[in-house]
């Protein structure tokens, strides 16, 4: 890496997942030597201050010239090392099924803040792969997504007593530099064999305080004069950073009466909310739903139902109709077009019946109140019917560039997700055969969708395909969640119920538009502009409905050309599509 600048793509990636993978820095002859030295002085740390030829090696990668590259651009200018270079995983308690780090509690020293363009991540592991580390193999493990976390990590989650799914180990090949938030949740798995050399060089912003260093300074203390003679919960507050006594920082609390040094270092950060045991939220759902954009709920429908509606299906087959290839170029994901089953709310009875029994189902209802609030509503149930074959659709929507209307926001304890979409599954949908497929934490992005992933051609090891049952039901966020789907490679055809919901804070379609329905008399006479501005609530959408005012020469004037204002091409990024 020769430049200043990182690319979209790794931009996109590390916003997205908190953390970058960058393969092939070292070559095999920079990996060697590091290997040799580690073989010969025998030691797992320590490198910086070796004896002999062997520190040279590791000093050199202390400030490699790529790795500070990246660091300027994801730390800040006068980023620092803060835990001198180990191997990961040789540590006394440092290999286990315990996960550390996530957002929430945040803590601002580890924390990533991204604003008006500028990032600074407080915290980064520069993680060298010296040897391979192949799937299953163990090792360091990290939860995509999780350093924007909203929601405190579930407990059986840290414990690693419940994966949920989410817990990821990266494939590295030697020579591989490996960039990892502080704020991502993380661990050390047990090697499954031989243990691997990931060599882990801790930095930090310039301003950060985290840990305290190894040197003579640390074995003092540093107070004034007069604090010799003060009580200890005034003593307390005179700590300074780097000086014995300073980490963990002595933590101060009060009854409102008197005040006291509490034996435990943890933190004491009140809140003005408390959680509400009856509100009928699934805390892991809830958690889930927030870091990764969609939501599985498992076994909602039984088997007479799932009956039912194949049934239903199979007996209007006739009305299928395949709609366009929608893979957007893609080579991985190319095939025919998209079969599908519109109408299926007015089909002729029984057969609508397993179908609006959906619409309004309970689990449905339950988790779309907590997700958006209540006032939503929908527009129809549609049946996806891919064959084998059948093409992939290309990754679309996502957090950027923003979108209200489909966004997705978290404030003082609740979602507000003003688009869901849910999909029944009528057939189990397999591993890597094909089907749904999202970013997840693409909806808290601040990067433009990079064309590779929109293809998933170069997914970037961030798409992710879940894998569901019959009678799963799926939920995830429409136009704040990228998504889209894999082509379908199963023999068994595809049948999965898509009904969209819209929040009552927009309108997608629909509803009172023209302003004589909407204002009556009121608007007669009007010139074109003021009519113009008249209308009811509309999204814009593919067809330019729309229409917008131009004020040219001081004169006001309709136009229905996109051209300047967030729909346009010239405004979009490269690879991005409009609404």
């Amino acid at each position: 890496m020769d430049r200043e600048a990182m690319s979209n793509e790794e931009n996109y990636a590390f916003d997205v997942a908190g953390y970058l993978h960058v393969a092939g820095v070292l070559n095999r002859e920079e990996v060697d030597a590091l290997n040799q030295a580690l073989d010969e002085v025998g030691e797992n740390e320590g490198m910086l201050g070796w004896e002999g030829p062997h520190r040279k090696l590791f000093r050199d990668l202390l400030v490699h010239p790529q790795l500070v590259c990246y660091l300027n651009q994801i730390v800040g200018h006068g980023f620092r090392l803060d835990i001198a270079p180990r191997l990961l995983g040789h540590r006394d308690g440092e290999i286990g099924a315990t996960l550390v780090g996530g957002d929430e509690p945040r803590n601002p020293s580890r924390a990533y803040f991204q604003q008006n363009g500028r990032r600074s991540c407080q915290g980064v592991k520069a993680i060298w792969a010296l040897e391979d580390v192949a799937e299953g193999d163990g090792g360091l493990v990290v939860v995509q997504a999780s350093h924007k976390s909203n929601v405190q990590t579930p407990g059986d989650l840290v414990a690693g007593s419940d994966e949920m799914g989410l817990v990821k180990q990266p494939r590295l090949s030697a020579g591989d530099l490996f960039l990892l938030a502080e704020s991502t949740l993380q661990g050390v798995r047990p090697w499954n064999g031989d243990s691997k050399r990931l060599l882990t060089y801790w930095y930090a912003s310039r301003a950060v305080i985290q840990s305290n260093p190894p040197g003579p300074g640390a074995q003092t203390e540093s107070f004034p004069g007069w604090a010799k003679e003060a009580p200890p919960e005034q003593k307390a507050v005179m700590h300074r950073p780097g000086f014995k006594g300073s980490n963990p920082t002595p933590v101060l609390n009060t009854d409102g009466e008197k005040t006291w040094v509490e034996e435990s270092s943890d933190v004491i950060h009140p809140s003005i909310y408390i959680r509400d045991p009856n509100s009928g939220i699934d805390e892991k759902e809830f958690y889930f739903w927030d870091l990764n954009g969609y939501l599985v709920v498992d076994g909602v429908m039984d088997e007479e139902w799932l009956a039912r509606a194949n049934e239903a299906v199979d007996k209007f087959q006739d009305r299928v109709e395949v709609g366009r290839e929608l893979s957007g170029g893609s080579v991985s994901q190319a095939g025919t077009g998209r079969p599908l089953l519109s109408g299926l709310l007015d089909l002729p009875a029984p057969y609508n019946a397993p179908f609006r029994r959906m619409i309004a189902h309970p689990a449905v209802v339950e988790r779309l109140n907590w997700m958006g609030g209540s006032g939503y509503r929908t527009g129809g149930a549609t049946v996806f019917c891919a064959a084998f074959g059948t093409s992939g659709h290309s990754l679309h929507d996502g957090n950027e560039p923003m979108s209200p209307s489909r966004g997705y926001y978290f404030k003082n304890g609740r979602s507000y997700c003003e688009t869901v979409t849910i999909t029944w599954q009528l057939r189990d949908v397999e591993p890597g055969l094909g089907g749904f497929a999202c970013v997840p934490g693409s909806h808290k992005t601040q990067y433009s969708l990079p064309p590779g992933v929109r293809t998933c051609d170069e997914p970037m090891g961030l798409v992710v395909q879940p894998a569901m049952k019959a009678g799963d039901v799926l939920f995830f966020m429409d136009g704040g969640c990228t998504h889209g789907a894999l082509a379908w490679k199963n023999p068994v055809t595809r049948r999965g119920v898509l009904i969209k919901y819209q929040s009552k804070n927009s309108n997608w379609g629909g509803g009172v538009i023209d302003p004589q329905q909407r204002w009556g008399d009121m608007v007669e006479d009007m010139t074109e502009a003021q009519f113009a501005v008249m209308r009811g609530p509309e999204r814009d959408g593919r067809h330019r409905t729309v229409p917008r005012l131009v004020v040219q020469d001081g004169q006001v004037s309709v136009s229905y050309n996109p051209e300047g204002d967030r729909y346009s091409a010239k405004y979009r990024k490269p690879g991005e599509k409009s609404e």
